[in-house]
């Protein structure tokens, strides 16, 4: 199951994913969804959800906050967000 983490802009999901990917790990930016989006265009990580420690971890160590943490759950015909943080 796939993750998404919202942050407070687009330049620090580019800068958190150079970060991750330096350690090894490799992760996609992405425009947020409509529905999570709150000032129209935002961006957010989208990663397996067995790394959100990692990536809230390397957000605090780096000064980029993770505003919110979303589980992505595949429905019938669409998709569902869980927020976990």
């Amino acid at each position: 199951m796939d993750c998404l983490a919202i942050l407070d802009s687009g330049n620090y999901a580019y800068r958190l994913c150079r970060i991750l990917e330096q350690k090894g790990y490799v992760f996609e930016v992405i425009a947020a969804p409509c529905q999570l989006a709150r000032d129209g265009c935002d961006y957010c990580l989208k990663f397996p959800i067995e790394y959100k420690d990692i990536v809230v971890e390397e957000g605090l160590k780096n000064k980029i906050p993770v505003r919110r943490l979303y589980a992505i759950k595949p429905m019938f015909s669409k998709v569902k967000y869980e927020k976990i943080f």
